[in-house]
């Protein structure tokens, strides 16, 4: 977390973290409103920051470069509850102001007790960027769709509640949304809250504070009628795999996977999962299951990619053709995934990658690679073996949800 304090070139804003670009904004689509022909002001346009707050809001801030002739000193600037005395270099007075470019604050600049001149930043009518609707990777589960602001630079957020007791918990999702160019009939600035508990969406009336025209927006979701903490899906595919037993090896062969996976929330950072994945051709057989406890190790790039960790345990079920003995066995690999949102741009799916490993002189590896949002594609390799049997695998798979419970 970063916290901005009072210097002369910054004031407070609160506990946020620095989050990555949300869309490509173009500090030319911002105007700078003063009346002082002395007065100079210019944004400084490698300096844009996208912060979060606890809202999960990101907006955008940008360095504000403002410059007074010494002459008129003793000067000060004000935004917001903050005093920010500039700086003296021989030639005139300056200093460097953070502005929020989606909820801009009025700056004031006094000369002694009177106001010198007033700075404010406005947005012209349509941005020029292309990319100007970012929808935050908190809102992925929930497929936020908002229209009437195309043209308008905007940022959403989510944040989910459970509403209710256990196993009759309710979604409540408060939408955070921000634009820099639109206000209520009244002319109340962004952030805006819209607090959804169903797929009924929201919709209001918002103006354009530069064309002074109405806007129709709306605000909806896919929402479930009860938050399961339980979750179960299946996946089908080919694999392909050689099968080695007491130095004979066949292969390699093909033969169909039949996989299912488990999720059981504990919180928004852990869970349960388990799966099993059998490959089977009515001769060779491999079923290996697991139960793991899952929780979130770190983020980076402001949470878009997650670092999660796999603690557990696996049931291994081998048979190397017909007629061969059965092997079972306990193993203990541990491993990890790692979650990557929004991937490329692609909004409102996932990439991850896991991996189990041994932990023993046993070899095991089991690594995957998933991409989607409901429906996934798995590409999957594993290996394992000891002294009489080794097999090596690997598939493509599809896998859909089956079911949520809890």
């Amino acid at each position: 977390m970063y916290s901005a304090c009072v210097f002369a070139q910054a004031f407070s804003i609160g506990q946020f973290s620095i989050g990555k670009a949300a869309v490509d904004l173009d500090v030319d689509d911002f105007n700078i409103e003063k009346a002082h022909s002395d007065i100079e002001a210019g944004f400084i346009g490698d300096s844009i920051q996208w912060l979060r707050p606890e809202n999960n809001l990101l907006t955008p801030r940008v360095l504000l470069n403002i410059r007074v002739p010494k002459k008129y000193q003793p000067v000060y600037f004000k935004i917001a509850d903050h005093v920010i005395f500039p700086s003296n270099n021989g030639l005139d007075l300056s200093s460097q102001v953070y502005i929020n470019l989606f909820n801009p604050e009025t700056i004031q600049i006094f000369q002694g007790d009177k106001v010198l001149d007033t700075i404010q930043i406005s947005t012209k009518a349509v941005a020029k960027s292309k990319l100007k609707q970012w929808i935050d990777y908190t809102c992925l589960p929930y497929n936020i769709v908002i229209t009437g602001i195309e043209q308008q630079y905007t940022s959403t957020g989510c944040k989910l509640n459970r509403i209710g007791s256990f196993g009759k918990e309710t979604p409540r999702l408060e939408v955070a949304f921000s634009s820099p160019n639109l206000t209520t009939l009244a002319g109340d600035h962004s952030p805006f809250l819209f607090n959804l508990t169903d797929n009924s969406p929201v919709e209001t009336v918002l103006i354009n504070k530069t064309t002074k025209e109405k806007v129709n927006v709306t605000v909806a979701a896919k929402l479930p009628a009860r938050l399961n903490r339980l979750k179960m899906a299946g996946g089908l595919g080919p694999y392909f795999f050689t099968n080695t037993y007491k130095k004979e090896t066949k292969g390699p062969d093909t033969a169909p996977s039949y996989m299912l996976y488990g999720k059981y929330e504990i919180s928004e950072t852990s869970s349960l999962k388990a799966f099993d994945a059998l490959v089977y051709n009515n001769k060779s057989l491999f079923n290996n299951s697991g139960l793991y406890f899952s929780y979130d190790l770190a983020q980076v790039l402001d949470g878009q990619v997650i670092l999660g960790a796999l603690i557990g345990f696996q049931g291994l079920n081998y048979r190397y053709d017909t007629g061969y003995p059965n092997k079972f066995e306990m193993i203990y690999p541990q491993g990890f995934e790692l979650t990557y949102n929004h991937p490329f741009g692609v909004q409102n799916y996932y990439l991850s990658y896991g991996m189990f490993l041994s932990t023993t002189q046993e070899l095991y590896r089991n690594m995957w690679l998933r991409f989607g949002n409901q429906v996934f594609y798995e590409l999957n390799y594993i290996t394992w073996g000891n002294d009489i049997a080794e097999i090596d695998m690997w598939g493509l798979s599809v896998g859909f949800p089956l079911f949520k419970a809890f």
